[in-house]
């Protein structure tokens, strides 16, 4: 007489086999969909990040500087002791300080005018107001305006 040994029948074995690799296969298609997400996300933040300090850096900027005028490539700003430059560029902003250092954000924007007591510029002139629209992502843009308020005195010099 022979003795039945228990175990599973290859039958079983197959089928949960097959459970645990559609388990597996969701499981790895979930996890490719949630870091797309995330890296989109993070991608909108960083772009949102350099977006503030741009602002940041632009409205302290307008506000020491003594005089502010259009070039060719962006913004010359003369303050007391120094000049910024700010060229735009298609995919970032340079901020520079000459013999000091270059900040660059990395951005891309729309929009872009010079303005002069409530007129659009068409030349190289004094700048009052700036309006720039920074793209955050294909739907989401993000709108800066800074202003300068001149006295007589920065005006005639």
């Amino acid at each position: 007489m022979r003795k039945k040994i228990k175990a599973y029948t290859l039958m079983e074995v197959t089928i949960a086999m097959l459970l645990s690799a559609i388990c597996i296969s969701i499981c790895y298609s979930a996890y490719g969909i949630i870091g797309s997400y995330y890296r989109t996300f993070q991608l909108k933040n960083e772009t949102a990040d350099a977006a503030l300090s741009l602002r940041h850096v632009l409205e302290k900027d307008f506000l020491k500087s003594k005089l502010v005028l259009s070039t060719d490539s962006g913004l010359m700003m003369q303050q007391d002791s120094s000049t910024i430059l700010y060229t735009f560029r298609e995919k970032a902003i340079l901020r520079e300080l000459p013999e000091l250092h270059t900040d660059t954000f990395k951005i891309s924007y729309s929009g872009l005018q010079f303005f002069f007591e409530g007129e659009i510029l068409e030349q190289k002139d004094t700048v009052d107001r700036m309006d720039l629209e920074i793209l955050l992502d294909k739907a989401a843009v993000a709108k800066i305006r800074v202003e300068k308020k001149y006295s007589a005195e920065n005006l005639f010099h």
